[in-house]
């Protein structure tokens, strides 16, 4: 038995998480909706996390950008081809929306947003890239969540 496999196979038989981690997905199949909210908070957590690391790249918004990209289209054709939930794509999308998002919500919320029709127009159509990630991300989890509970054929 090579180094590797032996170091593998000491993993596994100590590892800690492996009843939590059984205990977790059999609580979270018998209440989907609380899977469904995990779900929506994992997606979440990985866009601003994202957008936290597009933001602090040395580099310009746009290089940023495409090194983010290019990592969760990475991540994505590699790892994410035996997960059950394809996180890497929606998660960079939301990284690009939630700052394009973030001036117009201040100006909704300061009431800027109502002064005009043209800063009412300009902070709609701000917002419109997060309002169909958090469209896409809900619409994917209740599906997918219901397929794997049972709930839809």
């Amino acid at each position: 038995m090579n180094a590797t496999l032996t170091l593998s196979n000491i993993c596994e038989q100590f590892n800690i998480l492996e009843t939590p981690t059984r205990q977790v997905s059999d609580y979270l199949a018998q209440h989907p909706m609380v899977y469904k909210a995990a779900l929506v908070a994992n997606h979440l957590f990985r866009a601003i996390s994202m957008a936290a690391v597009t933001a602090c790249l040395m580099f310009s918004i746009p290089v940023n950008l495409a090194i983010c990209f290019a990592g969760s289209l990475f991540y994505r054709l590699t790892v994410e081809t035996n997960c059950a939930y394809k996180f890497a794509m929606p998660a960079f999308a939301g990284s690009v929306a939630m700052p394009i998002a973030a001036k117009a919500l201040q100006s909704v919320i300061s009431g800027v947003a109502f002064a005009s029709m043209r800063a009412f127009a300009n902070a709609s159509l701000s917002l419109l890239p997060l309002a169909a990630y958090l469209t896409y991300i809900v619409v994917t989890v209740n599906d997918d969540v219901d397929r794997r509970c049972g709930l839809k054929a």
